[in-house]
């Protein structure tokens, strides 16, 4: 799935869609100078873990508003999660506020700023915490 230059869009999906999304594969979100989270949970009853998975392939680019990928505090799972790329993203603290699995992450091209690719940090988390 492909996203771009959404400009209206706060969030773009909520976490009862984000469940549902069993089959995706790739997801690319570029030019949405709104979006200040991907998956959005308020007022939302949520009933266990946010799994993608099947999800293999993450770009989150070009998002001076983004936050983090969700601001709710529960799991998300990405079990077959390979490659991770985030640039241009000035507003981002973490990739998400709960817990977070990414248990075959390969690949993580993380772009802070004129700087270049950051260094891996262990985690998803605590290296996009160290972006800005």
């Amino acid at each position: 799935m492909e996203v771009s230059r959404c400009h209206g869009f706060i969030n773009l999906m909520a976490c009862s869609t984000a469940k549902s999304l069993t089959l995706l594969e790739s997801l690319s979100i570029d030019d949405c100078e709104m979006i200040q989270e991907i998956i959005a949970c308020e007022g939302e009853e949520i009933q266990g873990n946010i799994v993608f998975p099947k999800l293999k392939y993450l770009e989150l680019s070009c998002l001076p508003s983004l936050a983090s990928s969700s601001l709710a505090h529960h799991l998300l799972e990405f079990p077959v999660l390979q490659i991770v790329k985030v640039k241009k993203c000035p507003k981002m603290k973490n990739f998400c506020q709960g817990e977070l699995s990414t248990p075959r992450l390969e690949q993580a091209h993380l772009t802070g700023d004129e700087d270049g690719e950051l260094q891996w940090e262990g985690d998803l988390n605590t290296t996009i915490k160290h972006m800005f």
